[in-house]
């Protein structure tokens, strides 16, 4: 396992524990976990990791989060049309288990390399998308959306999948429940008897007992168990989630400065919701802030030429840039693993990006 220290560096740390700004600080995490934090020069023993990251004008910050996401339109991100599962039966009937892998694959590389390593997909033949975010080292939560017209993707059957092959077995991969409208009984069981998360799509904002549920986009209601993405990001509240959707950038910091925009709310709480809620909110609770113990989830961005330079002292200022200035993303750490280094995204080849080019070829055609 790998000790990386990162060392003079702008750090946004986004932690009720640590100090949330350090103008020149170092990182230091050892096995995939945040270590130490602090200002000034790290420690003696300290300097000599496996990875030594000079974060001379630099940004640290953690990695963004995308509580709702789907990847099968990922071809038609740039259609003005509704692009709601339900309502592009035809689409996903050409998909194949094999398109649907080159899909995510394609899918992943764009929101690793604009710094988003978490995320919740509510898709089709989520066995194949597990496939992918485990070779590109990206965590997922994977729901399978059942009662939401589906059926002919027989969610229920890729459920089983995920339990089999993956939930609980491999590490950053887990599954969920994704329902429309209401929950029923039978999506009730399944969750206490697996001790899933639910997902309900649409639909009001209720309580249920003895299972946890989260409401995206719902027709009635808001709270802290609450993601909105798409049409309801005007109405987001500070204590919701956030999440990508489908739209024609899969950058969290777009959807963080539309909705900052829309609601008029600090870019400061919106930015805390797409880090620190948004993990929070699809079930991984050791990703978010850069705190002590927590897993390591680290951005680099580059301060050191426009657009980044020169970067601001203060809070305000810094957030600013990040959410406004495009800072160019450098690396990207998380647990263990360097998914971008020097602005590369490391988990994917362009081997891979020539198959999934091939392979979609066809379906973009369409």
């Amino acid at each position: 396992m790998v000790k990386v220290l990162v060392s003079n560096a702008t750090i946004m740390t986004f932690s009720m524990k640590e100090k949330m700004l350090i103008d020149e600080g170092f990182v230091f995490s050892d096995n995939g976990r945040i270590v130490v934090i602090g200002s000034g020069e790290p420690p003696e023993e300290l300097k000599y990791p496996e990875l030594l990251l000079t974060g001379k004008e630099r940004l640290i910050m953690p990695g963004f989060s995308s509580a709702f996401t789907n990847l099968s339109p990922y071809l038609l991100r740039y259609k003005e049309d509704s692009l709601d599962l339900s309502s592009n039966i035809e689409y996903l009937r050409k998909i194949s288990r094999v398109d649907m892998y080159f899909l995510a694959a394609m899918a992943f590389a764009e929101m690793i390399s604009r710094g988003v390593t978490t995320a919740l997909v509510v898709d089709i033949y989520l066995d194949e998308v597990a496939r992918a975010a485990h070779d590109l080292s990206f965590n997922v939560v994977l729901a399978p959306p059942i009662n939401c017209g589906l059926e002919e993707f027989a969610p229920e059957t890729e459920l089983r999948l995920l339990l089999s092959r993956w939930h609980e077995k491999v590490e950053g991969i887990k599954a969920g429940i994704a329902t429309c409208d209401e929950v029923d009984q039978k999506i009730l069981s399944l969750a206490r008897e697996h001790k899933l998360r639910i997902f309900q799509i649409g639909g009001s904002v209720s309580e249920y007992e003895g299972v946890e549920v989260v409401f995206v986009n719902p027709s009635r209601g808001s709270g802290s168990n609450v993601i909105r993405w798409g049409p309801q990001l005007g109405v987001w509240r500070p204590e919701e989630g956030l999440g990508v959707g489908v739209r024609p950038s899969y950058d969290m910091r777009d959807v963080v400065r539309e909705t900052s925009h829309k609601t008029f709310k600090h870019p400061i709480d919106v930015l805390y919701s797409a880090i620190v809620r948004n993990p929070i909110l699809i079930g991984f609770s050791d990703v978010g802030p850069l705190e002590r113990n927590l897993k390591t989830n680290l951005l680099m961005l580059n301060a050191s030429e426009p657009p980044g330079w020169p970067l601001p002292k203060n809070l305000g200022g810094v957030t600013r840039a990040v959410v406004e200035g495009n800072l160019r993303i450098e690396t990207v750490i998380l647990d263990d693993e360097i998914l971008v280094d020097g602005g590369e995204t490391m988990t994917i080849g362009s081997d891979l990006i020539n198959k999934a080019k091939k392979r979609l070829a066809n379906l973009v055609k369409e």
